[in-house]
């Protein structure tokens, strides 16, 4: 993701005290957070599951505005927003000097469920964990492998195999809660990534993004995966209007300072020859 944090606190001290401190944050505002991935992945799902390099959560979408003044007010800044940080607009991304990175998630890729509904889904059953000594919660088995499986569906194909033997290594039983569930937040597109079957939804407003992030493609044709994955009309146009926008956090990572209006001008004509480039075929030899 970038630099780590300017501290000597060795990673896996620091991951779990980042991952405690946030849960002090969300109790003392009465907020809802789920914590998923990383240590606190079942080791049912995946026996090798490590710590990665930062703390991933998922908030009551209906209190991401309150969590996300407190991170502000507790030395959080913002590293890319939710707009910049993948087509599905998933997740924003803090640093914080000490602790590090967090992805603050208000809903999960691959989800065609309202965000609110989602998550009340999957914090229907929740199960408890720990960090630093205090209790943590997090999805139950079930929900655990549903975003197991939806998080392979993005990834590399080697996420993919390894999803795809932990559901074959499944009980019938097992299996079927977690088709059920996954059919419950509307994910079967995405889901369908992993069982290779993804061309069985090919008429659905889904299937143009997955087959983008999946397989390839340019980043026109992924924007007009997104156009097509959008939940209304309102939410298509605001697609359509962010598409020629540069992303001004990933420039100034890329410069390592912040952007002057002159870079931000050069980045919007790479953009739009990009662009021209996917539309039109031999565009870049004329």
């Amino acid at each position: 993701m970038g630099e780590m944090p300017e501290t000597t606190i060795p990673l896996s001290v620091r991951i779990e005290l980042c991952r405690a401190g946030l849960q002090v944050i969300a109790d003392g505002l009465g907020i809802r957070m789920l914590h998923i991935k990383g240590a606190t992945l079942d080791a049912r799902i995946r026996p090798d599951a490590r710590e990665g390099s930062d703390v991933d959560v998922i908030v009551d979408p209906r209190r991401v505005v309150e969590m996300h003044r407190a991170l502000l007010a507790h030395g959080w800044t913002v590293y890319s927003t939710f707009d910049e940080g993948s087509p599905f607009g998933h997740a924003q991304t803090y640093w914080h000097p000490d602790w590090g990175y967090i992805d603050l998630h208000r809903r999960f890729p691959g989800i065609g469920l309202a965000d609110a509904t989602a998550f009340d889904v999957l914090a229907r059953d929740s199960s408890a964990s720990t960090a630093a000594g205090l209790d943590l919660v997090v999805p139950e088995l079930a929900a655990q492998g549903a975003l197991f499986l939806l998080n392979a569906a993005r990834g590399s194909q080697g996420d993919r195999d390894a999803a795809l033997a932990f559901r074959r290594g499944l009980a019938a039983e097992q299996l079927r809660s977690i088709d059920q569930l996954v059919s419950e937040l509307h994910a079967e597109v995405a889901a369908s990534v992993v069982t290779g079957e993804l061309e069985n939804w090919h008429g659905h407003r889904d299937y143009r993004l997955w087959r983008a992030v999946s397989q390839g493609g340019t980043r026109t044709q992924e924007w007009w995966g997104r156009v097509r994955a959008a939940r209304s009309p309102q939410e298509a146009m605001q697609v359509v209007l962010r598409a020629p926008r540069v992303n001004r956090s990933r420039l100034a990572h890329q410069l390592g300072r912040t952007p002057t209006w002159r870079d931000v001008a050069m980045a919007a004509v790479r953009r739009g020859g990009r662009a021209l480039r996917d539309l039109v075929p031999g565009w870049g030899t004329r």
